[in-house]
């Protein structure tokens, strides 16, 4: 594991005495016998802590205050690290104002043999991708682009059932704090009123027979107000702020997302969890019972989606009979008659 330098320490310190004295003035004395440091230290790290974005006040002469935290826009790792000190699994947050891919960080880590558990976070990245290499682009401190380092015990052929889980955390993150529903469209697609709202991509290193790692990276459209889409993708994108009607604080999005997540990887990697998982994902699945067209491959297929297998992949009934696709553009085309899509 690649330990925290000590500056990091510090900031972590410092913030976990500001946050057990919320509202209140903490003196430079306290904060030193806390950090067993130096006054020169401790303002160091909330200089740190202010570049970070978090918002602490500098009371001459007695101390220093830490501010509201519930709307803010910023994404501080080292306060996200504190949220996320009682998770099972992510326990390490990386921020970059500007990196080429939080994958390629991820991915990185993992062949320094990094331990599971690590986030890397962005704000832009030159070349964010999605499936099939398409590119991703965000506008500044609006959405949330992150990958994941993740150690699972599955098969190279199981690797889809990280999207499915990784899809479910989303939906619920979305439902649950958000209020705003929202489905789940095969394999790797977040929909609000059709619209997409959040990507995945989940990507593995490994034998025949089991995963060294996987990276799944994630993008969720969260505070883009219609003037922030592209014209292009206009009438086939969404974000919270215009489903919720309200901007949302990212980091609590990404903290709550984190937990739920990680509760679904610890049933998945449980005696009998995947198919629970799975249980879970039909239900929210919005693309089984469809009619839809698949593109694989360069070629495409019509059919209706009629389930999804243990390994996570689509079971599509075409004209030429059932089809199995373990990854595949999806495109929904209507409800089959008779057939409920949830």
């Amino acid at each position: 594991m690649i330990k925290p330098n000590e500056e990091a320490n510090s900031r972590a310190q410092v913030f976990e005495t500001l946050m057990e004295n919320p509202g209140a003035i903490v003196s430079s004395s306290l904060l030193t016998q806390r950090l067993s440091s130096s006054r020169q230290a401790v303002f160091k790290a909330v200089c740190s802590l202010k570049d970070e974005g978090v918002p602490i006040e500098s009371i001459p002469q007695k101390g220093y205050r830490l501010e509201s935290i519930d709307e803010l826009q910023k994404l501080s790792p080292t306060m996200i690290e504190f949220f996320l000190r009682d998770n099972p699994l992510f326990n390490r947050c990386i921020y970059m104002r500007e990196t080429d891919s939080t994958q390629k960080v991820i991915k990185k880590l993992a062949m320094q043999e990094a331990e599971a558990g690590i986030v890397a976070l962005t704000e832009r990245q030159s070349e964010g991708r999605g499936r099939r290499g398409r590119s991703w682009q965000s506008p500044d401190e609006k959405n949330l682009m992150f990958s994941m380092l993740l150690r699972p015990t599955l098969k190279p052929g199981e690797v889809q059932l990280l999207n499915l889980a990784a899809g479910l955390a989303v939906k619920e993150t979305l439902g649950e704090l958000c209020g705003i529903p929202s489905e789940l469209k095969w394999p790797n697609d977040i929909l609000c009123r059709g619209k997409k709202l959040c990507g995945i991509l989940s990507e593995a290193a490994g034998e025949p027979d089991r995963i060294y790692y996987a990276v799944t990276g994630i993008g969720i459209n969260v505070n883009m107000g219609p003037p922030d889409i592209p014209e292009e993708i206009a009438g086939v994108a969404t974000s919270v702020l215009i489903e919720g009607g309200r901007r949302f604080a990212r980091w609590k999005l990404l903290v709550d997302f984190l937990a739920r997540f990680a509760a679904l990887m610890e049933l998945l990697s449980s005696r009998g969890g995947a198919v629970k998982l799975l249980s879970l994902y039909r239900r929210g699945c919005d693309t089984i019972g469809r009619e839809i067209r698949v593109v694989q491959d360069e070629e495409i297929f019509n059919g209706r989606a009629t389930g999804i297998t243990p390994e996570g992949a689509l079971v599509v009934h075409t004209s030429d009979g059932e089809k199995i696709f373990a990854a595949a553009d999806v495109h929904h085309l209507r409800m089959a008659e008779g057939v409920n899509g949830g």
